[in-house]
């Protein structure tokens, strides 16, 4: 029995440096994806925006069918989403002003 609760102890010590090792390589990506999408084409954005669009609708089913292990998930989708729409709005933007 004193091995199961080490076990278990060392499970979830390790899950939280996962959890924190992903949080601070979701900064990282944030930064290249905002430089990515700038590069992008106006049609290679309206794709990534239809991907991520679908990658939140199936993690959302997931998450009501009790099988998404980390909810955080759906928000960082969100995210994602709405930082696409920014890019278009920026690249919008200036199209007007040129």
């Amino acid at each position: 029995m004193a091995t199961d609760k080490t076990t278990t102890k060392v499970k979830k010590s390790s899950k939280k440096a996962d959890i924190k090792q992903d949080a601070q390589n979701v900064a990282k990506s944030t930064a290249e994806l905002m430089d990515d999408l700038r590069s992008m084409s106006v049609a290679e954005i309206n794709k990534a925006l239809q991907e991520a669009k679908d990658d939140l609708k199936q993690a959302q089913k997931m998450l009501k069918a009790n099988e998404l292990p980390a909810t955080h998930v759906v928000k960082q989708m969100r995210q994602k989403i709405a930082r696409i729409h920014t890019v278009m709005s920026e690249q919008a933007n200036n199209k007007e002003t040129k």
